[in-house]
């Protein structure tokens, strides 16, 4: 009978570790479980916020490119302005804190926009399918000589009198020679005491 006593003793000191194990375990997993479902939920914050701040960052990018743009248009305004004033690129970049690169650069820069916005203008605007007749004096009226020329001068040419014709943005420009340039310096003399 002792021998049956130590069995059941036994078989319940166990079935008492056996639970005992058991409650660790299940307290083991629910702490498990615990940290997992946090780490989850944190990881779905993380993305959250990094698609938040995704969209803030792309945001102020753009802000940032949009104000960047206007104030180089108004920094090449202002060297273009300064140039304006007939002085030489290197004494304009001295002034304005610039490079010799940089301001032709700015210029450069200038003068595109320029182009392309009369380019743009000259888009938006459609072009008259005909010229306008002139007006003809009304009865009684006469017109004077001046006008009955330009009249002439519009009805053998099909312009408008006294247009300008400007190349168009882009096109070709032909600058007439110049006394002293290089199209003319074959026939040139040099002055006395110039000689090289």
């Amino acid at each position: 009978m002792a021998q049956k006593q130590r069995r059941s003793s036994r078989a319940v000191q166990a079935r008492e570790t056996a639970r005992e194990k058991a409650a660790r375990f299940r307290e083991q997993e629910d702490e498990r479980l615990r940290i997992a479902e946090k780490a989850i939920l944190l990881q779905e914050e993380i993305d959250d916020f990094d698609e938040e701040t995704g969209r803030r960052v792309a945001k102020l990018r753009e802000e940032r490119n949009g104000q960047l743009v206007e104030k180089r248009e108004q920094l090449d305004a202002l060297v273009v302005e300064m140039l304006d004033t007939e002085i030489p690129a290197q004494q304009a970049s001295e002034r304005l804190g610039m490079s010799v690169t940089q301001v032709r650069a700015a210029k450069r820069s200038f003068d595109q926009a320029v182009a392309a916005l009369a380019e743009q203008s000259t888009d938006d605007v459609p072009a008259p399918e005909s010229t306008p007749a002139a007006a003809a004096p009304a009865d009684g009226e006469e017109g004077t000589a001046e006008s009955d020329a330009d009249d002439a001068l519009a009805a053998e040419t099909g312009e408008a009198p006294a247009a300008y014709n400007f190349p168009p943005p882009g096109g070709p420009v032909t600058v007439p020679a110049q006394d002293g340039s290089p199209e003319n310096a074959e026939g040139a003399t040099l002055p006395p005491g110039s000689a090289g």
